[in-house]
């Protein structure tokens, strides 16, 4: 009988590991997913995709928040820090980080924030924090694109008081057992490149080790904005959003154990793993983006003499600037060279469900420098991502869409149009400093350059030059 005990006595303490993963580090799309078969175990294995995303949709935890251990919710939050900034954070219970390109405050005790019709959020710190010397408060602007003053302009500021006699807090109205993570919807929101580069990577790298027991606060909120990115929103937190502003009148005071004001960054559309939270690359924010939209995972192409169908290339349009002038005649070279052709318009990329299952579906994204590009990280591992750089801008091609691609497991070929094929040879003598030296027009500063450069050309390409291009990349899609 007693060794049957101890038997049963290791046995709980083996499985307490295991169940620490599965409740508390379990990826929150995962458990969504796990929730569903639960609720509906007469399922059959082939339940269409739609079908399964509608059922995701409506399926929410109880508005109710899961009780965390306060110890467990306090080591998450201190691996968003490092260094110096992380021993500040255990001495004082919080502590902030300024990089390029980001602010960033983490406390680990309680915070009162208090939500009303302006767009400027108080957060009060009620616990045990202490703000350097001679500091009484803190303000970040949570949108991590520092450079550009008028992201900064756009985005609504956080305002981190310390609580004392004289900014005494009236009782919560409402008490959280998760911490919050703050950030704006301001700042560039809304074109595509920036909505994944400054908003869902820096949330999936700042939220990974909390999700999905965290409260997300959006400051400068737009509904648009939420409802676009829903399903990747609420596989970071099960929870309702809490906006701000709000149309309640009085406002409310919202109570946490602990918050994170501003989100970590670490790239241009990248993961690096050597940086705080640690161990996350940019093929773990694709695996979560694919796993929050229902994307299926493609296999490996076949060879050509096993193929059934011709490699689909999507290409993307642009209408406004940098438009490719003669893309009929692009899309007539692309059907000779032997691919299937989609085009991807600026309406049909509205619809976030309907163009990643497309780019997701495809080997090579085609197009013309431009925040459409961005679509490449709904491509499938080892699909082909196909730039064309405009005049003048070859640094930004390299660094928005060239680089990444090696973090994401894509393979990449770039065509350097020639000044005969920008619309700029019409505008300027051959002999201008814009056609011979565009690095000197950019170091006079992006009002300069950008009606240029990003608003002042086209495109039409060389078509003897171009089949070269596109015959490397269906190399490269097949195999």
């Amino acid at each position: 009988m007693a060794k049957d005990s101890t038997k049963h006595a290791l046995l709980g303490i083996l499985l307490i590991p295991l169940i620490y993963a599965f409740v508390l580090r379990f990826d929150a799309t995962s458990l969504r997913s796990w929730a569903i078969q639960l609720r509906e175990p007469q399922k059959e294995a082939d339940v269409g995709q739609e079908q399964l995303r509608n059922q995701d949709d409506e399926f929410r935890v109880p508005s109710k928040e899961n009780s965390i251990d306060a110890e467990i919710t306090r080591l998450n939050l201190q691996q968003l820090l490092t260094g110096k900034s992380q021993e500040d954070l255990l001495q004082n219970e919080i502590a902030c980080i300024a990089t390029t390109y980001s602010d960033m405050c983490v406390t680990t005790s309680a915070v009162a924030i208090h939500i009303t019709t302006s767009n400027t959020t108080n957060l009060y710190l009620t616990g045990n924090q202490k703000l350097p010397s001679g500091t009484s408060n803190i303000t970040i602007r949570p949108y991590p694109r520092k450079i550009d003053l008028p992201a900064m302009i756009r985005t609504s500021p956080v305002n981190l008081h310390q609580a004392n006699a004289t900014a005494a807090m009236p009782p919560c109205d409402v008490n959280h057992a998760v911490p919050a993570v703050i950030f704006s919807t301001g700042g560039f929101a809304g074109n595509f490149f920036h909505d994944i580069n400054d908003l869902l990577i820096p949330l999936f790298l700042t939220s990974s080790l909390l999700r999905p027991n965290v409260r997300l606060i959006l400051t400068d909120y737009e509904s648009w904005w939420a409802k676009k990115y829903q399903r990747v929103l609420s596989a970071v937190s099960f929870y309702d959003i809490i906006t701000s502003p709000t149309n309640d009148i009085a406002g409310k005071i919202h109570c946490f154990p602990g918050a994170v004001v501003g989100l970590t960054y670490h790239g241009h559309l990248s993961c690096n793993k050597t940086k705080a939270p640690g161990n996350l690359t940019t093929v773990d924010f694709l695996h979560f983006l694919h796993s929050s939209l229902f994307l299926k995972a493609h296999e490996p192409p076949e060879s050509v003499a096993t193929q059934k169908e011709k490699p689909l290339m999507v290409l993307i349009s642009r209408r406004n600037s940098r438009t490719l002038l003669n893309e009929e005649e692009v899309i007539n070279l692309a059907k000779e060279v032997g691919f299937r052709v989609e085009i991807a318009t600026p309406k049909a990329m509205s619809d976030l469900q309907s163009i990643a299952e497309l780019i997701h579906s495809c080997r090579v994204l085609l197009g013309v420098h431009g925040a459409g590009l961005t679509n490449m990280v709904f491509l499938s591992p080892g699909s082909v991502l196909v730039q064309v750089v405009p005049w003048g801008l070859d640094w930004v091609s390299k660094a928005y869409y060239h680089q990444p691609t090696y973090g994401m497991g894509l393979k990449y070929v770039e065509y350097k149009i020639n000044i005969e094929e920008s619309t700029l040879i019409e505008k300027y003598p051959i002999d201008h400093q814009v056609i011979v030296d565009p690095l000197s027009i950019h170091k006079k500063g992006y009002q300069v350059s950008k009606p240029i450069y990003i608003d002042g050309q086209n495109v039409r390409l060389n078509l003897t030059r171009f089949r070269k291009t596109l015959e490397t990349a269906m190399q490269l899609a097949e195999f």
